[in-house]
Parts: C-alpha cells; structure tokens; sequence
C-alpha cells in the first residue's frame, strides 16, 4: 500500500513553487506588448504575446528606462513568480525595445518626452573651455574608439592631464556604468571637461545612449560634456543632450584640443588685428590731437577778435563821442550867445519900464500935486485931515503949498464948515 502524501495549504503551495522559480536564472523573453497601463504613476502592466500564448508581466516605472508602447517589441528580463491569488506573473528587472522598428519608435518617444523639457535646447549648453588641461574620458579600452581619441590627441596641443574612466559601452551592464563614471568624473578635481565617445554600430548596439537615465545624467553633468557616437550618422540622444556633439570620437578630440598648427594660425591673426588695433587707436589719438589743437587755436582766435572788435567798437563810440562834444559846445556857444541877447533885450525892455513907471510915479508924486494949485492939511502932530469932522475948534493946523506952509487954527464956529472949504 502506497505511502500517502502530505497535503499542502494553497498557501505552502505557492511558496513552494515561488521557491523553485526563484532557483532559476534571470530569463530573458522575446515578445510583442499588449494592454500597456500605468497605475498610479507606480507601476507598469502590460502583457507579453507571440503568435501562441500571452504571459501577464509586472515592473514599477521606475524600472522602465525607455518609453513603451502597445504593438512594441520588447525584450524582458525577469523572474517568473506565482501570485497568491493564484495568477502567474512575470515580474521584470528590465526591458529593452528589440528589433530597429521597436527601437526607433522608443527613441522618438523618448527624444518627444526630453525635448519637451528642455534638454536639448541650445541656450542651456556649455562652451568648452579654450585650452583644457584636465579631461576625463569615459569609454571601453577595448574600444576602438579609445584608441582613435587618443591618436588624434597626440597629433594636437600637448601638456593635457586625461582622467581615464572604463565602463562597458553596450550591453545590459553599459547603461549603470556609464552614469556611475559621469559622477566620478564630476568629483575629479580641476576637470575642465568629460568626454564621452564609442565607436559605431547598429541601433540596439548604441542603445545604452538612448537610455533616458544616461541622457539625464549627462544634461546635468557640472562639467561641459562632449558625446561622440559612432559614425556621422549615428545620433544618440546623449549627443543631444550633451554641450557639444562630436560626429565621431576623433571629431571629439579635435573639438576638445586644437593643433599647434592652429594656435599658430590663430596668434598670427590675433597679432595682425592688434597691430590693426594699435594703428587705429594711435590714427584715432592724432585725430583727436588734430581737433583739439584746431579747437585750441579757435578758441584762442576768437577772444583775441572779439578784442580787436571791441577795440574798434570803442574807438568808433570814442570818435562819435568828440563829435559829440564838439556839436554840443557848438550849441552851448550859440544858446550862449543868444540867452545873452535875450537877456540884454530882457533889461533892455525892463529898464524902458522902470523908466516910464518913474516918470509916471513922479508925475503921481505929492509934490508934482501941489505944484498943481493943490495942498495937503495935516495937525500939528503930522495927521492928514481927510474929514471935517475930525477937527476940533482950536486946533492947529498946517497946509503944506507948493512953495510953503500956512499955519492955522479952527474957529469953533467955522468947523462945520471947514469940510466945504476943504
């Protein structure tokens, strides 16, 4: 009789199988995505098919290093786990698009998203430095790119100090080397600038910069970034983001390092435009002495005729001013002589006056009066009778005639009668 086994709970079940499934090694599935979601901005859902079966697969988006699509080809890598509800789920550490048609979608989504953020926008890029005398280059020594760098670096200006950084430039492995040798080459001390190149290849051969971890981490590099990818036709969106693209790795060191040849060229033009420099400014300081001597001599010329003209002004007003004099002494001459006339008429006149009005008054005169038969009555004490009544009977009186005085004496009763007479 057959020894019968224990049984298991669901629960021992499924970690039973978990178990097994976790013995094994990272697989790596090929296939096309349907019912791509996103849930909760946290994780990434979508189903892996082929022309036969469907597995449901599982990954956090921070695990999705390129944008994904429904109808995409993709190549995961993954370990297989049994859910406790009772769905199997492939659970993904990474994926990759495979195929150049998968390939070129992811990279123009990718390119979309990026330069939506300005990463590749031009204002943001660096200048390298003129003569750098501490680089990094982050490559494969196995590349033959390494080698083309620093041929075309020997042929150029010397005395450069060159930090070399190793790191897978393909593969699973590249993406995490390569952002991992861009700090490090950060944190160098004195470093001018990180160099960045690989030699061609196929899509999928460059797809490690492509990765959007790669791109940001080369746009924010503190250092000035030069990316040289392949071929001319080779464009990475590393290139893009970096602050100067090289079409190869040779084209980088020639971007980095110029030749003695070229420096030569350029001191001897240097040197022609400060000759031409010194020429203009010696030019431009004599014509500034020319102007200011002839500014100068204008302002030394011009107050000496306004002198000159003063002078004449002066002279001419001195000139007017004797003619004046003399037309004025002239006139003084001639009121002179005749306010004399006029005062000579004037007493002339006056004195014909006088002369008529004491010839008038003389003949107004008492005495011209009495001599005319008339006499003049006064009292003793020199009183005028003018009125009869004013006399008194025994007054004496005196008559003044013309050759004489009569005396008198008023009658008492002649005094009534006596202004008759009179």
């Amino acid at each position: 009789m057959a020894t019968e086994r224990p049984a298991l709970t669901v629960t021992q079940f499924v970690e039973l199988v978990n178990a097994h499934l976790d013995a094994l090694p990272p697989v790596v599935v090929e296939g096309e995505i349907i019912e791509y979601k996103v849930i909760q901005n946290k994780w990434v859902v979508f189903d892996l098919k082929d022309s036969e079966s469907v597995v449901k697969c599982f990954m956090t988006v921070w695990q999705a290093r390129t944008p994904l699509e429904d109808g995409m080809l993709v190549r995961v890598v993954g370990h297989p786990k049994l859910r406790p509800r009772g769905f199997f789920s492939f659970v993904l550490d990474s994926v990759q698009p495979a195929g150049e048609g998968s390939l070129k979608r992811a990279f123009e989504l990718l390119k979309q998203k990026l330069e939506s953020e300005g990463l590749f926008a031009a204002e943001r890029k660096r200048m390298l430095p003129r003569y750098p005398e501490h680089i990094a280059l982050i490559t494969s020594r196995d590349a033959a790119a390494y080698s083309d760098f620093l041929k075309v670096l020997k042929g150029r200006l010397g005395g450069l100090t060159i930090s070399f950084i190793h790191t897978a430039v393909q593969g699973e492995e590249a993406p995490h080397q390569i952002i991992a040798a861009l700090a490090q080459a950060n944190t160098l001390p004195d470093i001018d600038a990180i160099v960045l190149v690989r030699g061609g290849g196929s899509m999928e051969d460059l797809q490690a910069f492509n990765d959007e971890l790669v791109v940001r981490a080369v746009a924010t590099s503190r250092v000035p970034t030069v990316v040289g990818i392949g071929h001319e036709r080779d464009v990475s969106l590393a290139e893009l983001a970096a602050d100067q693209r090289a079409s190869t790795p040779s084209n980088a060191a020639e971007l980095l390092v110029r030749t003695r040849a070229e420096i030569q060229a350029e001191l001897v033009a240097y040197q022609a435009q400060l000759a031409t420099l010194v020429r203009q400014a010696i030019q431009g300081r004599q014509n500034q002495i020319v102007r200011a001597v002839a500014t100068m001599r204008t302002q030394i010329a011009q107050p000496r005729e306004r002198i000159l003209h003063t002078i004449q002004q002066l002279a001419g007003q001195q000139h007017r001013l004797k003619q004046t004099i003399v037309v004025t002494a002239q006139r003084l001459t001639t009121h002179e002589r005749h306010l004399g006339q006029q005062m000579h008429n004037r007493f002339s006149t006056v004195e014909q006056r006088l002369s008529q009005l004491v010839r008038l008054l003389h003949s107004f005169s008492p005495e011209k009066t009495l001599k005319r038969g008339y006499s003049i009555t006064r009292t003793k004490d020199g009183q005028v009778i003018k009125h009869a009544a004013a006399l008194k009977a025994g007054a004496v009186l005196l008559t003044q005639l013309a050759d004489g005085q009569v005396a008198s004496r008023v009658a008492p009763d002649a005094a009534n009668q006596l202004e008759l007479k009179l």
